[in-house]
């Protein structure tokens, strides 16, 4: 018995029908293709697995959408999803590398800082504290504390303080401004 297969326009026409059977029809003629394209850009198998399974969970999610343009070249919108996939990953991959991996200092780079720069970094801290404890706004204190030292997140900071984003982010601005002024204020009275 011969299988008939769908062309490109009708096997999406299917699964915007909501035709599962036509999603499954789409991985299995495409898979080799796919996986033939990300195989030959990249030699890190769990690269390639991740890639392959993306790409094909993309391209359902953007033909359920109604975003393929031209049904008839269904094969080519695919391969390009996966390609761009490709690129993206290899982007990721060179930034983490580059944080990971300080560049071209060699054994003269230490990553630890020096007597000198604890010492500065903890006047700082001290200082920092002190400011931050002498200013007058309980709210202003709360939000620096919260949002900078304590590292709290923003959204649960808000709930706390019955703040939206918009406003968090002004009362926010507005008391690193009351802070710097302050730092100045206490700086030029050292001098």
């Amino acid at each position: 018995m011969e299988i008939i297969r769908s062309s490109p326009a009708d096997l999406v026409r299917r699964i915007l029908a909501g035709d599962r059977t036509a999603e499954d029809e789409l991985v299995e003629r495409y898979a080799n293709g796919v996986r033939f394209v990300i195989v030959h850009s990249t030699p890190d198998p769990s690269a390639v697995e991740d890639i392959y399974q993306e790409t094909f969970c993309l391209a359902l999610q953007k033909i359920r959408r109604g975003e393929v343009r031209e049904p008839e070249r269904l094969s080519g919108f695919i391969v390009s999803l996966a390609r761009n996939l490709m690129i993206d990953h290899f982007r990721r991959t060179a930034r983490r590398q580059a944080r990971e991996e300080p560049s071209g200092t060699g054994d003269l780079y230490s990553p630890e800082p020096s007597q000198l720069d604890r010492l500065l970094q903890e006047q700082r801290k001290v200082l920092a504290r002190r400011v931050l404890a002498s200013m007058p706004s309980e709210r202003d204190r709360t939000v620096l504390f919260r949002f900078y030292i304590a590292d709290d997140d923003k959204d649960r900071i808000c709930g706390d303080l019955g703040l939206s984003s918009h406003h968090f982010n002004q009362v926010l601005c507005r008391a690193r401004e009351r802070f710097r002024n302050l730092l100045e204020e206490m700086d030029s009275q050292k001098k």
